[in-house]
């Protein structure tokens, strides 16, 4: 399934495949936003990284995600303070925006042309009666983490997206759109000018810990490291029991209609904002610089089946009837980590490894900043927020059937989502 990033990025480095046995400070399992960050902050930190892809850079959900660097988590503003008390909430909060600020200042730094916007994110329900929480999300933030937010309906709603489909919104102004797959391949390239080696196409199959330092053995290939960064998230599988056990691997799915015009767009959707419908299944839509709409959401399992296309299309449809007729050129898939807890932990397995997975959703905007303070773990330095590695990677309740599990979950919830809707 090529992706529109795909088609709009001619200009990816091709890496190597591993051949050889390599010595190394790091050992960074993993090619997307959380590896590629690692290896990037280590190098700035003159640790030497070796960073091993099972395709391409980027070929996971990093370059196959919707491009959406909303603020935030999973979890809502109120239940951020229930969960971790007011003070530490707050700093969650400026995390999230640093999060965002982070992309965009290395975006900036070295150049990386990824099409990055301030667009605002506007959360959607299709009952009008969802208001009254967003107004109590809306007043926790003014009142707590001292920013604006707003809370739309009637013809604030339709000055934003002209659609019937959709009855209350919250609206947060600070969140960017941007093209996943051009920033972590430029950030990969940046990495690689500062002495990272990058290998494509070079699946980890055996991992062994002896005495001080990991042996990664690949089909061709060896590295030996001090240490080791799992950066696998939705497709850490089984690659270690800790990762195995703790992790949701999700599915979602997207389809790219045809190119609009310009004007219909801008009726439908002026402000160029990253929408979404705040359902458990969370659907998501915006518009791209050559003129479509991308609409994605959840499916089942992986990989698609066409009928998640015909999901989304009506989706589309019902979003906006006047698209009804509306070409799809793209229809593209992938995975997302989530934990029990739907929110990110960075830790370490029994043998000491690192890791960084849970996003469920934000790690297109966290995930950058989590690499950050892996490198952070591993030079031994103060973190920026150590809350993340404070939270125990939960076990999945009856991890060994989890994907009978996840789907049964996802057929609860669209049939929740279809009563309350």
């Amino acid at each position: 399934m090529t992706t529109l990033w795909e088609d709009n990025y001619r200009k990816r480095t091709v890496y190597p495949q591993l051949e050889e046995k390599i010595l190394i400070d790091v050992a960074i399992i993993g090619g997307g936003f959380t590896g590629i960050s690692t290896s990037y902050h280590l190098q700035q930190k003159g640790i030497q990284t070796a960073v091993l892809e099972q395709y391409q850079i980027g070929s996971g959900a990093s370059g196959r995600n919707g491009g959406m660097l909303n603020t935030g988590y999973k979890l809502s503003p109120g239940e951020l303070i229930k969960k971790f008390g007011l003070e530490e909430a707050i700093k969650l909060d400026k995390y999230a925006l640093d999060s965002n600020e982070e992309v965009r200042k290395i975006s900036e730094k070295h150049g990386i042309d990824c099409e990055l916007v301030q667009s605002g994110h506007i959360g959607l329900s299709q009952q009008l009666g969802k208001a009254k929480a967003f107004e109590k999300s809306h007043k926790l933030v003014e009142k707590h983490f001292n920013r604006k937010t707003e809370v739309l309906t009637g013809a604030a709603l339709r000055n934003e997206i002209k659609s019937d489909y959709f009855k209350a919104a919250f609206y947060d102004p600070l969140s960017y759109q941007f093209n996943p797959l051009k920033y972590v391949s430029g950030l990969a390239d940046v990495a690689a000018e500062m002495g990272a080696h990058i290998f494509e196409h070079s699946k980890a199959i055996k991992i062994n810990k002896m005495k001080d330092k990991f042996i990664v053995t690949t089909d061709k290939g060896e590295i030996h490291a001090k240490d080791l960064v799992f950066a696998t998230d939705g497709y850490s599988n089984r690659i270690t029991k800790e990762l195995h056990k703790g992790i949701f691997p999700l599915a979602s799915f997207i389809i790219g209609t045809e190119p609009l015009n310009e004007d219909l767009l801008d009726e439908l959707m002026p402000n160029n904002r990253n929408f979404y419908d705040t359902i458990n299944l969370t659907n998501y839509f915006r518009r791209t610089p050559d003129n479509r709409i991308i609409y994605g959401g959840s499916g089942i399992g992986y990989p698609a089946k066409l009928k998640y296309k015909q999901e989304l299309m009506t989706l589309l449809t019902n979003t906006f009837p006047s698209l009804e007729n509306t070409k799809i050129d793209y229809f593209w898939g992938g995975i997302i980590g989530a934990t029990v807890d739907k929110f990110p932990v960075i830790g370490r397995t029994k043998t000491g490894a690192y890791y960084s997975v849970g996003y469920t959703g934000h790690g297109a905007s966290q995930s950058t900043l989590h690499g950050k303070m892996v490198a952070q773990a591993i030079a031994n330095e103060e973190r920026i927020n150590p809350i993340f590695e404070n939270i125990k990677l939960k076990t999945v309740p009856l991890y060994q059937q989890k994907e009978l599990l996840v789907s049964a979950a996802n057929l609860y919830f669209r049939m929740m989502d279809k009563i309350n809707n």
